[in-house]
Parts: structure tokens; sequence; C-alpha cells
């Protein structure tokens, strides 16, 4: 009995190597099934896919684009986000894409448009391939998803990305790691920094923990909106008829947030502090 033990605890131990020591299936060396999150390359996560697939990452222009215009993003706007690749002969490919500032902080809010394809993971502040995703035409490969700008006043912020043109060989040597960055900058001539006052319009209280009251003393609120600091909107109200607004923010959770107001002229946005 003990010499069977001591063998079947012999065979444990010889496949627990196996595993641990064969790349092809050692989940800390190949992500077929999606990167884990901070291996952008970005200042903020120090890291990329050279961490887990040896070899030297280089560097490439353009492997993301955008519909963002040139001239900036509109806080709280929606727009597509393109993340491709391009190695001759190659038939499996694996991205990391987060937009972050100088700080390392995510900015805005990134959304799944084909599940297929991408996911998002370290609580949304990275997107990366499913294992489906990771195949492709031979040669190239094209990943989507959308992103909302976050809150004026957010500033210029990167969209950071790590991309693996993979040889396929079951191992974390060949691998082909480049490193992509996209540069973009808020627009700050669509009237959201200006204020309350030059806008005449009264908000109280602030703190508040149940009703926001709206008060335009000239012209109208016409669209209410609430978003968070990562630039998720969190609230939205459509105003039909002139005068105070009475907005119920009993259903957010305590911290600060952004209030941002459609007039007939101009939009202006509030930080606002829930309790």
């Amino acid at each position: 009995m003990k010499k069977y033990i001591f063998t079947l605890c012999s065979v444990i131990t010889v496949l627990l190597i196996l595993v641990l020591t064969n790349d092809g299936y050692n989940s800390l060396y190949a992500h077929a099934s999606g990167a884990q999150a901070g291996y952008t390359g970005s200042p903020g996560d120090g890291r990329n896919c050279t961490s887990c697939h040896a070899g030297t990452a280089t560097s490439q222009n353009g492997l993301i684009t955008s519909t963002i215009p040139v001239t900036g993003y509109v806080p709280g706007s929606v727009y597509t986000i393109t993340a491709s690749i391009v190695s001759a002969g190659t038939v499996k490919f694996g991205f990391e894409v987060s937009p972050q500032n100088t700080a390392g902080s995510k900015k805005g809010t990134m959304t799944v448009t084909s599940s297929s394809q991408t996911q998002l993971v370290g609580s949304g502040k990275y997107i990366t391939h499913t294992l489906s995703g990771t195949a492709a035409v031979t040669g190239s490969k094209t990943w989507t998803f959308n992103w909302t700008a976050p809150f004026a006043g957010s500033g210029d912020l990167t969209f950071y990305g790590a991309f693996n043109a993979s040889n396929n060989n079951g191992t974390n040597d060949g691998d082909q790691i480049i490193l992509s960055q996209m540069l973009v900058h808020e627009n700050l001539a669509t009237g959201f920094h200006e204020s309350l006052a030059e806008a005449f319009i009264k908000v109280y209280p602030n703190p508040a923990s149940s009703w926001l009251n709206i008060v335009p003393i000239k012209g109208a609120v016409n669209l209410v909106r609430v978003f968070d600091l990562d630039g998720k909107k969190v609230l939205e109200n459509s105003i039909e008829n002139a005068g105070t607004v009475n907005l119920n923010i009993q259903s957010l959770e305590a911290g600060v947030y952004i209030l941002i107001l459609d007039t007939e002229e101009k939009t202006v946005t509030e930080k606002i502090v829930v309790l």
C-alpha cells in the first residue's frame, strides 16, 4: 500500500511539473483565452506581453485608430475604436488595450461590441481578445469596440496597446510583440467648461442625498445627464417643460459625479457630490 501511494504521488508530481513547464498549456505563458489585466505597456502598467512571451517588444504607430475627430473627443460621446495588426504568415493574434491618463488611471468607458472577439478585464480598465478572437485570416487581425468619452475637464489621454503575432508553436518563444499607442485630445470648444453662474443656472443642494434642484434663471434646460468619474452615464432625463427640474438621485451610490446640462444655447457642466 505504501509503495502504491508513493508511486501515485510521484506520478502526480511529474504531471504537475509537466503542466507547469509546458508553455503550450500554462496559462502563465499562453493566454489564448485573453490577456491578463495590466500588460499594455503603458507607463502606469509598466508591463507588456514580453512578461509572458520571450523576446523584445517593438513599437509601431497606427495599430490603434478611432472615429474620434481630430478636434478631440466630446465628453459623453461614443466612438468606435479599432485595434489591428498585420504580420505576414501569422494565423493567431492577441491584444490588450486601455485608455489611460499619464498617471495610469482609466479614462472613459469601453464597451464590448462583439463578445465572440473581445472581452473586458481588470474591472473594465482593459479590453482583450477571447479564445475565438485569436483566429485570423493569414496575415492580419482586427478588433473593434466602443468607447464613451469621460466627463468634461478630463483632458488628454492615450490608448495604450500591446499586440502579439503568435507563431502558434505551443511555446512562449518566437512570438512578435508590438506596442502601439494613440493620443487623443479633449475638445475644448464645445462649451462644456462654462460655469453654472455664466449659464444662469442654479443647482442645489450640493452635496445632496435624495433630490437635486436645477433652476434655470434664464432660458431652459432641455436635457440632464449625470456621469460617474469614469465617464459612464448613470442618469439621463429629457425635460419637456421649462422651469425647475427636480432630479431624483436616490439610485446613485455615494460619491462624486459630473452633472451635464443642455440648454437651448449651450452645454454646461458641474461637479456634484452624492451623500
